[in-house]
């Protein structure tokens, strides 16, 4: 089940200077699922929350006018699962001939789903096996100690995660 999470901020780990997408769930946050990503794709992501439009289109820019010139409609983007310490993820497209998933990193379906507004989901199992808890009220932004404590406990995880723990 696929269970729809919104972007709750966009982080530089301090000690690895890598880029990080925080997804939390939209109803209560209870599970906080840190995704590291590239920072041309973090920058893209920012842009895309932000509202800008480059002068000329970047990548996701142009997909996002691809998808509407063959008239098809992103439906929604689906982190869907954790293998080997990568998380996968889909783009779920209505289109002329039906529904069809696309294989996607998680970063650029992001991207793309705020330049379209849709919604982003993570399939629950990916919620219980990478998801760190956290007692948070909602409309209150993360601080820095909680951000550092959500990426160590990740990274604590990866780091001791035997193959086994991941779906393959």
């Amino acid at each position: 089940m696929a269970v729809p999470v919104e972007i709750l901020g966009l982080f530089v780990d301090p000690g690895s200077g890598s880029s990080i997408v925080l997804l939390g769930e939209t109803n209560e946050v209870t599970h906080v699922v840190p995704i590291f990503i590239g920072p041309a794709e973090a920058q893209a992501i920012a842009l895309g929350m932000q509202g800008v439009t480059p002068l000329r289109p970047g990548t996701h820019d142009l997909t996002a006018n691809v998808i509407d010139l063959l008239d098809a409609k992103l439906e929604r983007v689906t982190v869907t699962a954790l293998r080997g310490g990568t998380f996968l993820a889909e783009l779920e497209l209505l289109t002329p001939n039906g529904v069809e998933r696309l294989s996607t990193r998680p970063s650029d379906g992001i991207a793309l789903a705020v330049r379209l507004g849709v919604e982003v989901c993570v399939e629950q199992s990916v919620l219980d096996e990478a998801g760190i808890e956290v007692e948070h009220e909602t409309d209150q932004p993360f601080d820095d100690a909680q951000i550092e404590e959500i990426v160590s406990e990740f990274q604590e995880f990866l780091a001791t995660a035997e193959p086994s723990d991941f779906d393959v």
